[in-house]
Order: structure tokens, then C-alpha cells, then sequence
């Protein structure tokens, strides 16, 4: 590598183009940076401070030009102040068209432009991707008044703004800035220290060591950023539009107020471990470098790439269930995360695959969904922990594969029903003890509770009641008050703190608000005449008081429903 002290007029004076590569995040300066570098080109204007102004390192490496060509370098430490200076020197540019139109022309040709050249390379700096049509525009001249529609929005076009704003105020006295003076200023006082690495120095590692500190760049930018430089850079640009942007995208759109960043990077996390390596989730950028380390060959790379794009779309289909277009698939997958059990997507990547491939049809997967779906619910009720099920769903494909290869279906169902312990799928009787006595109902997880009295109440009706318009109804109040003190008995305190959110003693019922902590007697009138299924058996069952023992009846009753509902 090889360091020399330059000012910003070396560094872009000749045909060179400085190329932003896909493994530099977005420009990402504010406010508070525009101003700290603002301020110091005025104290050196005003002479407050003297001489030159160092504003950091700025490393390159070069790449193999053309004879007919430009000189293009890779910027991997010092985009953001590059990219700033390119957009004020573009502002200056406007500022001067109307007073010296030679120096106008003379700053845009030299340090903005390669005048002689066509396309990308058209430019002195370009940028990543992503800030590639902001910074066109602003460099063509288009971020004029009448033409701003043409930008794209962003941290580019805002830098824009404040260097434009500030280009038209006074500084001291009502006096006019010089702008002559200024160009001087930021061509020949602002002192970069250009450190260029040799063409066999491996940049990602180079940008790594600077980064070391993982403060600016996310998992999945890690990822990005060293499967890319593994690829050709002729074959870059090619496959990140192609490919990886889509997919970037798609994630955006659908993540909210999530940094997709964060979903994305889970999304890598489960295609590591779909196939029973255990990966910690902050380690995954290593595990994804580990893997494509061992490639031996561009091809391989590619393959690989392709790969890790497919199931991430796969992940994307589980976790936003809209973007399934089947609509069977789409209804279990949106009870998977209405249940909160998406650890079982690390298994079913692997079954997307095999349905994709035509290898597994609807009605299988279905059958492997049911199947889950019964092993999360029956563990629910017995009050089997889920620290292990990270474990199990890292390893269950291939366990499945070995049990059955050629019938999923009855391979998962067998690996479940050989587990014991902390990972077993409880029987009957297990299950049956969970619904009378656990808990299910909490604050935080209602829609869960919601979705399995849900469940309980399609399985007794084919007439759907919507269950958007019902909410959970705790029989026996929340609040006791003091006609259901007496209606429980002595040992009120000790039955509703045991009984208060089991299965036994929650209904569906579109009158939350009118039941509330009302006598048991004008509940069952309301009840009885409910048009939800499930509050027949009040009618029924002639129930009359509402007590420990009642609870107890009714949990019986609902244990036999959800025997069927989520068979083993």
C-alpha cells in the first residue's frame, strides 16, 4: 500500500473515476457532519485558521484501466467525504454559472466530469447503488429550481440543500462570500492523505480492518458485501440489480418499522442452520464467510449466491404471509405467527424447497403443517419449555430425510413421536392435563389464546362466525367483585389466581364489553343465546353456577375437542 499526503485538486485533476463499491453502505452524513465541515472551510476563509486543513484518509485501490479509458479506483475507506466535497464543488458549480461562467465550467469539466466519456464513467465519483440517480442529478445539473422533481429523495439530495442554502448567506457583515476564494479553498487547503492498495490486496479485508468495530455495517451488509467481492467485478452491478436488489427490496417493503437489515440478516441466520449447523445469530456473517470460503471456483460462488437468495425468498413467504400466493399455505403460515412458532421455519425452508421442486405436494405440506402446528400447540398446554426447539428444528430435516426419504409426511411424524424429554410431542393424557390446568391466556400473547378458541370453535361449526368481531371473555372475571366472591366460595382468592386464565374458563364472545365483571347469571343469559358454537355448552350443559369444579367440566369438554383439532 502506498500513502502520499494530496489536495483535493490532485486527487481528481486527470481521467480518474473513484467507484463507490456495493460493500460501502449508503451516504450517510447529516447535518452535524455538513456543518463541521462547513465551519472549517469558513475558518480557513476568514483566516481564523491558517494554511491547510486536514480531512482524513481517503484509501483506493486501483483497478486496470483502458488506454482509451479511465483510471477507476475502488473507495473503501473515505466515501463520505468524497461524495460531500463532489456535491459542493456540483452547488459552486451553480453558484458561479451566473458570475464566471468560465470557472463554472472549469470546475464542472475538471473535478465533476471525464468530459470525453460515456455512461457511468461519465463521472468522477460514483456512488453505490442506491444514491447513483440523486447524485446523477445533482452532478447533470438537475437539482435546480424548476427541475428538483427529477431527484431522487435522500441524504444526497439534502446535502444538496444545505451546502445550496448556505452558498447564498452572507458570512460576516452582510458580506457576499467570494467564491473564487472558496474554490481555492476546497481545491487546494483541504489536505487528504490518499492511501492506494496494490491490485493483489483483497479490499473487503482492507474495509473490514477499518470497520472492525461493527458500529456502522449490519450482518446482512457483511454478508452483501463479502459474497459480492467474491464474484468478478465485471459481473457486480449485473447481479446485484438483478438478484440481490430485488430481494433487498422486497425486505424493505415488508419489514416496517423493523430495519429490514434485522430481517434479513435472520433470514441468512435460518438458511445456515437449515441443514443442522449450529450458528450463534450474531455470527453469521461469519458462518456465510466460512461457507463461501470453501468455493473453489467462480461458478461455485454464483451457485451459491443463487442459493442463499432463493431461500431467502422462502423465509420471506413464511414470515410476511401475504406474500404467499397459495392460499392454503398462506392460511397455516399466518397461524404459525399468530401461534408465535417461527422457529419451525428453519425446517420448513427445507420443505419449501422440496414443494418448489415439485417433490412434495400441496396436500403433504399441508399435512407437515398440521403436524407442527400440533407438536408447538400440544407442548403449549403441557408446559414444555422452548429453549430447545432451536435444536430441534436445526436438526429435524435431516433426521426426517433418514427416517423417510421418500414420504416426509410419515418420517416427521415418527421423528416427533420418538422424542422424549425436553423435546418431546405430548400424548393424550399429557395434553388433556395442560388444557385443564396450565394457564393459556397472557396479556402479551392474546392473539394466541384468541387463535386456538378460534380453532376450538371452527371445529364444531361449519357456519364461520368472523373472528375479527369477537374477542377473549374470561368467564370468571379479571376483578372479582363481590357477588362472585360468594359464588366461588371461601377459597375465592386461591381458585381465581389457579383457574382465572386456563382454557376451561375462556370463550369467544363479541360482548366483552356488556359481560365484563357481571353475576355469572346475567353472563349465562347473554352466553346462552351467543351465536359463537362455542357457548352452546352453557345451554347445554345447564350450567347454573360457575365455580371450580364447573372450570374443571368445561376444560374436560375442550380437551376433547382439542384432542381432535391437533391429533398426534
Amino acid at each position: 500500500m502506498k500513502a502520499s499526503e494530496t489536495t483535493l485538486r490532485n486527487l481528481l485533476e486527470g481521467g480518474k473515476q473513484f467507484q463507490v463499491p456495493l460493500f460501502q453502505r449508503p451516504y450517510s452524513w447529516k447535518q452535524d457532519n455538513w456543518e463541521i465541515l462547513w465551519n472549517d472551510l469558513i475558518s480557513i476563509y476568514t483566516d481564523e485558521v491558517k494554511g491547510s486543513y486536514f480531512l482524513g484518509p481517503i484509501v483506493t485501490q486501483a483497478e486496470l484501466g483502458t488506454a482509451e479509458g479511465i483510471t477507476p479506483f475502488v473507495v473503501i475507506d473515505g466515501q463520505q467525504r468524497l461524495t460531500t466535497l463532489s456535491i459542493l464543488l456540483a452547488v459552486l458549480r451553480n453558484h458561479l454559472k451566473k458570475s464566471d461562467k468560465q470557472m463554472s465550467e472549469q470546475i464542472h469539466e475538471f473535478y465533476l466530469i471525464n468530459k470525453y466519456q460515456k455512461n457511468d464513467d461519465f463521472y468522477k465519483v460514483l456512488p453505490t447503488q442506491g444514491d447513483r440517480d440523486a447524485y446523477k442529478n445533482i452532478i447533470d445539473g438537475k437539482a435546480t429550481k424548476g427541475k428538483t422533481k427529477e431527484l431522487v429523495p435522500g441524504q444526497i439530495y439534502e446535502a444538496y440543500k444545505f451546502f445550496d442554502k448556505h452558498l447564498k448567506q452572507p458570512i460576516l457583515d452582510d458580506v457576499l462570500l467570494d467564491l473564487g476564494k472558496l474554490k481555492t479553498i476546497i481545491l487546494e487547503c483541504l489536505v487528504l492523505v490518499n492511501i492506494t492498495s496494490g491490485a493483489d490486496d483483497n479490499p473487503y479485508l482492507i474495509f473490514e480492518s477499518l470497520n472492525n468495530k461493527g458500529e456502522e455495517l449490519t450482518q446482512a451488509d457483511l454478508v452483501r458485501n463479502y459474497i459480492f467481492m467474491k464474484l468478478p467485478p465485471t459481473e457486480r452491478d449485473e447481479v446485484y440489480n438483478n438478484e440481490w436488489a430485488t430481494l433487498q427490496d422486497r425486505f424493505k417493503a415488508k419489514s416496517g418499522d423493523k430495519p429490514y437489515a434485522e430481517e434479513l440478516t435472520n433470514a441468512f441466520w435460518f438458511y445456515l442452520r437449515k441443514d443442522g449447523e449450529a450458528v450463534n445469530q450474531k455470527e453469521v456473517y461469519r458462518g456465510v464467510k466460512k461457507r463461501f470460503d470453501k468455493l473453489k471456483n467462480e461458478e461455485s460462488v454464483k451457485a451459491e449466491l443463487r442459493n442463499i437468495i432463493k431461500f431467502a425468498d422462502y423465509y420471506k413467504r413464511l414470515n410476511f404471509e401475504e406474500e404467499e400466493t397459495n392460499t392454503k399455505l398462506r392460511h397455516w403460515f399466518q397461524r404459525l405467527k399468530r401461534l408465535n412458532f417461527t422457529t419451525c421455519h428453519i425446517f420448513l425452508l427445507n420443505i419449501y424447497y422440496e414443494y418448489e421442486e415439485n417433490r412434495l405436494s400441496i396436500d403433504e405440506f399441508e399435512a407437515i403443517l398440521r403436524y407442527l402446528e400440533s407438536y408447538f400447540v400440544r407442548r403449549l398446554f403441557a408446559g414444555v419449555s422452548t429453549k430447545s426447539l432451536g435444536t430441534v428444528f436445526n436438526n429435524l430435516y435431516r433426521e426426517v430425510e433418514q427416517e423417510n426419504s421418500t414420504n416426509l409426511v410419515d418420517g416427521l411424524c415418527k421423528v416427533l413421536k420418538k422424542y422424549d424429554k425436553s423435546k418431546v410431542w405430548p400424548d393424550d393424557d399429557a395434553f388433556r392435563k395442560g388444557v385443564i390446568e396450565n394457564s393459556l391466556y397472557t396479556k402479551s400473547l392474546s392473539d394466541r389464546a384468541k387463535l386456538i378458541l378460534e380453532s376450538l370453535e371452527a371445529s364444531l361449526t361449519k357456519e364461520k362466525v368472523a373472528p375479527s368481531e369477537l374477542t377473549i371473555e374470561h368467564v370468571m372475571p379479571q376483578t372479582l367483585t363481590k357477588e362472585w366472591k360468594t359464588m366461588l366460595g371461601t377459597n375465592h382468592a386461591s381458585i381465581h389466581k389457579k383457574w382465572l386464565h386456563t382454557t376451561g374458563n375462556l370463550t369467544l364472545t363479541g360482548y366483552n364489553s356488556e359481560l365484563s365483571n357481571k353475576p355469572f347469571e346475567e353472563k349465562l343469559v347473554l352466553l346462552s343465546n351467543s351465536n359463537v358454537t362455542l357457548n352452546q355448552y352453557f345451554q347445554k350443559s345447564k350450567v347454573d353456577t360457575w365455580n371450580e369444579e364447573a372450570i374443571k367440566n368445561r376444560a374436560n369438554y375442550l380437551a376433547d375437542i382439542a384432542i381432535k383439532v391437533w391429533p398426534r
